[in-house]
């Protein structure tokens, strides 16, 4: 039996959570915490934490570690979200509570949450082979998570989760119409960013996650009913969510809270989360909600537990980083077949030259994104499109990547022609020194990979390597003779013979 937790330090509050789990069965909840400690009230106002709200977050740490301690906990993970991505102060509470705890806390992205989600959601309804609009409104943020045959084909993160919209309300009590004229905006950004996914097509499911909905669901004038297919699953009417919006509308806080029997911290937030689920599953077209009752910790919970599986993890990590990577080749409008065939050799050589650089599967993940990717730099200008390419990459959201290994990608990308890496580039030298040499192992490998494929004919059908004597015999089998490619390889293979300290020649053999 193994113990393991997980912190969810949102803009709402912050969540402490220990489960026990063996085996294949499901783990049992042992601790499940919530600390009504409101960072993004600070945050969305100000810009910074107050004093105050920090020694009540670095006395919940202290609570935290002692039962972490109690009950015998091997693994934890602490993550924090949007109002702790917003702080100007961020890393002094970061630091704070390290102290206070002895925890670090990781500062996630809004797709890293969305991934999170979806893997918590997943375990609740099979998503294998649907269509699923997932939404998780939490304090100072939305996620969107559009998943088609199990894997994440969208996500995006939009600032006007629960807190951040009361901030903006001159009060608790505004009227439906007002607060719609407020979120309308919103919700017309969201629309297009749905839409954008061609031909108006909609999710077969519509679900909702996050402490707001599962409020509303217990709320009994929402008849929320068991799913007939998914256990520990409940399901809404967006017609019923619709009018309990308008009751609510004409409530002050505390009736709120003595009719549904609301926490004070939930009472006031209500409408406008109402608000954003309602008009949400409209611009699906659902008629229901699916509320698995899931959130960001499960997600944490299940990700340490796929992690301990290892290899089985990594290849479905891949996959998604893959989708997400493709999916960026198709809104940039790159030349697909050329980028499929720089990744199918880039990893060709990867696998046959492992004596070589001596690097595993997740550095394996990083190649076949950056080999996907590496051309993106296009889309700004042909000149200097490396350069371009490192600027997109590491500023658009990655699923399955965090932001340090999007930096990773980024540099694969950025060294796949002209300078090699150098102390005097500044993202570059800014790098981890372990991440530095893998960046420089990888982009030599896609140097080699690209040129290859010089005319992006996919001329090269495959490439076979053998170490012998100080030098790396390429034999590359082509449907023409591709003279071209050899000099690419030729003129390409000086970062390889440097970096690896073997000399790269190639024969190539034309199909008879």
């Amino acid at each position: 039996m193994a113990r393991i937790a997980a912190i969810d330090m949102g803009s709402n509050a912050i969540r402490f959570y220990v489960v026990e789990t063996g085996g294949d069965a499901p783990y049992r909840v042992l601790e499940n915490i919530r600390e009504p400690i409101r960072l993004g009230g600070d945050v969305f106002l100000k810009g910074t934490i107050r004093e105050e709200n920090i020694r009540k977050a670095e006395a919940a740490f202290r609570r935290f570690r002692q039962l972490l301690k109690a009950h015998g906990v091997q693994t934890v993970r602490a993550v924090a979200t949007c109002a702790t991505r917003e702080a100007s102060n961020a890393d002094l509470l970061l630091s704070r509570l390290e102290r206070a705890s002895g925890l670090r806390v990781e500062v996630i992205s809004g797709d890293e949450e969305a991934r999170l989600i979806t893997l918590a959601v997943g375990k609740r309804i099979p998503l294998g082979k649907k269509s699923a609009l997932i939404v998780d409104l939490g304090g100072g943020s939305v996620e969107i998570t559009f998943v088609e045959n199990g894997r994440i084909t969208l996500a995006d993160s939009h600032n006007f989760g629960a807190v951040r919209l009361l901030d903006m309300l001159s009060s608790a009590e505004e009227d439906l119409r007002s607060a719609g004229q407020l979120l309308g905006e919103y919700m017309d950004l969201v629309g297009r960013k749905l839409s954008r996914r061609g031909n108006g097509k909609k999710a077969s499911l519509f679900i909702a996650t996050g402490g707001n909905i599962e409020s509303i669901a217990a709320i009994p004038d929402v008849r929320a009913e068991a799913h007939p297919d998914y256990p520990e699953t409940v399901c809404i009417q967006a017609g019923n969510l619709r009018r309990l919006m308008e009751e609510l509308s004409g409530m002050s806080l505390k009736s709120r809270m003595e009719r549904f029997g609301l926490r004070e911290d939930r009472a006031d937030v209500i409408l406008p989360a109402c608000f954003v689920y309602h008009r949400i599953a409209e611009l699906n077209g659902s008629e229901e909600i699916l509320v698995p009752r899931v959130s960001l910790k499960d997600g944490v919970i299940q990700e340490i537990l796929e992690q301990a599986k290892g290899a089985e993890h990594l290849l479905d990590l891949r996959e998604q980083v893959g989708v997400s990577c493709r999916e960026m080749v198709a809104r940039y409008k790159l030349d697909q077949k050329h980028t499929e065939k720089v990744a199918d050799l880039a990893l060709s050589l990867f696998d046959q030259t492992e004596a070589l650089h001596g690097l595993g599967k997740q550095e394996r993940i990083y190649l076949e994104a950056g080999a996907l990717l590496h051309d993106v730099g296009y889309f700004i200008s042909m000149q200097k499109h490396h350069k371009h390419s490192y600027y997109i990459i590491a500023n658009s959201e990655i699923v399955g990547l965090t932001p340090t290994e999007r930096l990773i990608v980024a540099g694969i990308s950025r060294y796949h022609r002209k300078a090699v890496p150098d102390p005097a580039h500044a993202e570059y030298e800014a790098l981890p020194k372990k991440d530095r040499a893998t960046v420089s192992s990888l982009a030599a490998i896609l140097r080699i990979a690209d040129a290859l494929d010089k005319e992006h004919n996919s001329a090269v059908r495959s490439v076979e390597c053998r170490l012998q004597n100080g030098s790396l015999f390429l034999r590359a089998v082509s449907r023409k003779s591709c003279r071209l490619e050899a000099l690419g390889v030729t003129a390409n293979a000086a970062m390889f013979r440097d970096h690896f300290g073997v000399d790269v020649k190639l024969t190539i053999e034309q199909e008879g």
